[in-house]
């Protein structure tokens, strides 16, 4: 009985645990509004998803750089001192902390920056030349890269850091290159550079700063736009031998290899990767129908996220781009049609899976005593296929609740120490909790086999007349439970001989 209390408690700390998990994951699109105007996009998520870059229209035409945090909302960042133009925020670091881009002078020229709450916004200078812009940020801030003008008139991927500066990370033997994106830790760096021959190629900077050459699918152009967290990975586009723009993945193992396309799908673009190199986000366009935002997983079809997402955009709203994705993949950031504000907007998309909660009732068939210390193993199978397994606890009559349960249709089994496995088929949980799953489970089942048979007779003789305590005592033979093995036990067995438990 001690121990059966203690399992009981240690369950229900778990079950409590994973209550207070659970109940907050709910999938959400938020639209982020504007600066004043029509249009906001966003581009940069923090690892969180509290904090969101991009950039958006003012009442005045304008665009400016914002940060948007659920607390404080849109923020604009302004532009650089002396510059009374325009500006744009490209990237945000995994902690929110610091946000890269550019600002535009009145001549529209272009000065990389990077801010700060405590800084404000800064410029980084240029590579001896006019202009320069930021693309990606290292996950603590330190580290950005971009493209920037050089003395020669060219432009060259930079990656600058406090202590170094910016630093020109040279070509594939062509003239140009931009960088688009870093790892977390500011080693690896991907992009484009020219080749010789007029071509740009998707571009990765090793961490000696060694360019690499990730090649094409089969088009002349290619360009790569994120990088997972270690660098192994890299999505982008390119095109194909019809000329036509193509998503793609390079993993560091593997060559470049396309990514899954719509039907009807004209151009394809992928523009960011989660940390762990998994999931890549971006954006086609389809024929007569405009753009859409995507997602791809590995091992899965590629997903329209308006028909992923359906039940989130109601309103006939429309997710057109998604530009950025954080570093567990759960936040994705893009910008949209907002039906209801009528105009182009950014959004804020929480994946996550929203998790309900089955509900139902375990009758312990001939058992008088406490039915609430008695451990119930409960699984959910799909297809035949084992999906979870839990111990679960009623209380006093029964009753029980099983937390964070996804969507999707289960068969769902109960088994007791020496009850009979019940199956309830085809528990389909959509958009809400599920109650009535209800069972009774049928006692006598001694050795725990799931059948009611001669080995069952046995393991109860040789038990007989025994109470707790006792050298030969075993409780899975004390069927009703009154602490002792009886007469009553052997009734129990008798109205049961024969039966057997279902299988999933």
């Amino acid at each position: 009985m001690v121990l059966r209390k203690k399992l009981f408690a240690l369950a229900l700390g778990t079950y409590l645990v994973f209550f207070l998990f659970t109940v907050g994951l709910c999938q959400s699109l938020t639209w982020l509004g504007t600066l004043g105007g029509s249009e906001s996009i966003a581009v940069g998520v923090s690892a969180d998803g509290q904090a969101v870059a991009g950039w958006s229209k003012l009442a005045s035409g304008k665009q400016h750089a914002f940060l948007w945090t659920p607390a404080a909302g849109m923020q604009d960042l302004g532009v650089l001192p002396s510059h009374n133009s325009e500006s744009r925020a490209l990237a945000v670091s995994a902690d929110g902390m610091v946000v890269v881009g550019f600002s535009k002078n009145a001549s529209d020229v272009s000065s990389a920056f990077r801010w700060t709450l405590a800084e404000g916004m800064q410029a980084l200078g240029t590579l001896g030349g006019g202009w320069s812009e930021a693309y990606g940020v290292s996950a603590d801030g330190s580290v950005i890269v971009g493209d920037a003008g050089t003395a020669a008139g060219v432009g060259r991927a930079f990656r600058w850091s406090q202590a170094q500066g910016m630093q020109d990370m040279g070509t594939l033997g062509g003239a140009w290159s931009g960088a688009r994106d870093v790892s977390a830790d500011g080693s690896i760096v991907a992009g484009w550079a020219y080749i010789p021959g007029g071509e740009y190629h998707a571009c990765r900077w090793d961490r000696d700063g060694i360019a690499a050459d990730l090649d094409t699918l089969g088009g002349s152009h290619s360009m790569a736009m994120g990088i997972s967290s270690d660098g192994t990975v890299v999505v982008g586009w390119s095109y194909n031998e019809a000329a036509l723009f193509r998503a793609f993945r390079w993993v560091d193992t593997d060559e470049i290899r396309g990514l899954g396309i719509l039907p009807n799908s004209y151009y394809v673009w992928a523009y960011d990767v989660s940390g762990d190199g998994q999931t890549a986000v971006g954006e086609t366009s389809l024929l007569s129908a405009g753009s859409r935002a995507l997602r791809w997983r590995v091992g899965m079809d590629v997903e329209n996220l308006n028909v992923t997402y359906s039940g989130l955009l109601t309103d006939g709203s429309i997710l057109e781009s998604a530009r950025a994705i954080s570093s567990d993949g759960r936040f994705i950031v893009g910008f949209g049609l907002h039906a209801s504000a009528r105009r182009r907007e950014a959004f804020l998309l929480d994946t996550q899976t929203r998790m309900f909660r089955l509900h139902g009732n375990v009758q312990l068939r001939d058992y008088s005593g406490d039915s609430a210390q008695v451990p119930i193993t409960l699984e959910l199978y799909q297809n035949g296929s084992l999906v979870r397994h839990e111990q679960i606890f009623t209380d006093a009559v029964g009753n029980y609740t099983l937390p964070g349960v996804p969507p999707a249709s289960y068969d769902v089994a109960f088994k007791a120490s020496h009850w009979l496995r019940v199956v309830v088929r085809n528990v389909t949980v959509t958009n809400a909790d599920v109650n009535g799953v209800n069972v009774a489970l049928t006692n006598g089942d001694v050795d725990g086999d799931n059948e009611v048979t001669l080995f069952d007779f046995g393991a109860l003789v040789a038990a007989f007349g025994t109470v707790a305590g006792d050298e030969t005592w075993n409780a899975d033979a004390d069927l009703d439970g009154d602490g002792e093995v009886s007469l009553f036990d052997f009734g129990i067995l008798v109205r049961s001989f024969g039966s057997v438990g279902e299988e999933p």
